[in-house]
């Protein structure tokens, strides 16, 4: 009799094991989940900035939105700064300098070496805070940017 509770006992180890391993395989693959889209996030961010500006930003939206049901995970967290950077980016390239452009005097080399320095510097502090978020991306961190709360 002693025996037989002992095999009961051994294969209710054995399934609360089984359970238990099934259940960290599901959130294994969750987090990488997570991690996967995060890294495509920061990706995005980066091909928005550095090859084509306007579809990246379109796909980033999407999964902003896609995401935006879970705000505690590290996928949103990812794309909220870099859809709120993307948003930032153009607003610091595109509308300073061309309002910049438009106000000064377009003949003037003094104009155009800003124009190119204020360029080369914003554009790169975007870049460098892209390959910032791709790093924590990678390591399954959340990342924080200068000026874009955290909510």
């Amino acid at each position: 009799m002693s025996s037989l509770s002992h095999s009961d006992n051994i294969s209710g180890n054995n399934v609360e094991q089984k359970e238990s391993f099934i259940n960290n395989d599901i959130e294994q693959k969750e987090t990488q989940k997570e991690t996967n889209v995060a890294i495509l996030a920061e990706g995005l961010f980066l091909t928005n900035l550095l090859l084509i500006p306007v579809i990246p930003f379109l796909v980033l939206l999407y999964l902003f939105r896609k995401y935006s049901d879970r705000p505690d995970s590290v996928a949103y967290n990812h794309l909220r700064q870099t859809f709120i950077a993307s948003i930032l980016a153009g607003i610091f390239i595109v509308i300073i300098v061309g309002i910049f452009y438009f106000f000064s005097n377009t003949s003037a080399a003094v104009t155009w070496t800003i124009i190119i320095t204020y360029l080369t510097c914003i554009h790169s502090l975007f870049v460098m805070l892209g390959i910032y978020g791709l790093s924590k991306a990678m390591a399954g961190q959340t990342v924080k940017f200068p000026l874009i709360s955290s909510k």
